[in-house]
C-alpha cells in the first residue's frame, strides 16, 4: 500500500508541476501577469488590461475598456452603443427605431431625422412647422 500511495503522490506532483508550468508568469515591463487573465500593451506604457468573460479589454491612453461599451478617440473613452448592428458614439447619436440620428435631430420620420422645433411628421413625410 505504501508504494501505491507514493506512486499516486508522485503522479499528482508531476501533474501539478505541468499545470504550473503552463501558467508560467510573463512580464509586462516589470509587472508579472498570466496571459489567460491579462493582455500587455507595451505601446501604452506596459499597460495590463484584463480579459473578462472572454472579452479582451482594449487600451485607451492609460485606461482599459470593454469594446462593446466604449470606443477610444484621441486617447479618450467615448461611450458606444449599437443600432441595427452599427456601433455609434452615444454622445453624438441616438438610435430611434433602429435608425441612427444625430443627437441634435433625435426624431425619425420615414428615413429622415428631424428636430421637433423645425419639423413635424405627417403620414411618414416631413412637414416644416
Amino acid at each position: 500500500m505504501q508504494f501505491s500511495t507514493l506512486a499516486l503522490l508522485s503522479a499528482v506532483t508531476v501533474a501539478s508541476a505541468a499545470t504550473i508550468q503552463q501558467r508560467a508568469l510573463k512580464y509586462c515591463g516589470s509587472q508579472p501577469y498570466y496571459t489567460e487573465k491579462y493582455t500587455c500593451y507595451p505601446q501604452n506604457g506596459n499597460l495590463l488590461c484584463p480579459i473578462t468573460n472572454g472579452v479582451i479589454y482594449q487600451p485607451c491612453g492609460q485606461a482599459c475598456f470593454d469594446p462593446a461599451n466604449y470606443g477610444c478617440q484621441n486617447e479618450k473613452l467615448v461611450p458606444t452603443g449599437t443600432c441595427n448592428g452599427q456601433v455609434y458614439d452615444k454622445n453624438s447619436y441616438v438610435c430611434v427605431n433602429n435608425f441612427l440620428c444625430p443627437s441634435t435631430h433625435p426624431n425619425v420620420c420615414g428615413t429622415a431625422c428631424y428636430k421637433l422645433s423645425e419639423y413635424h411628421c405627417e403620414n411618414g413625410k416631413l412637414a416644416q412647422n
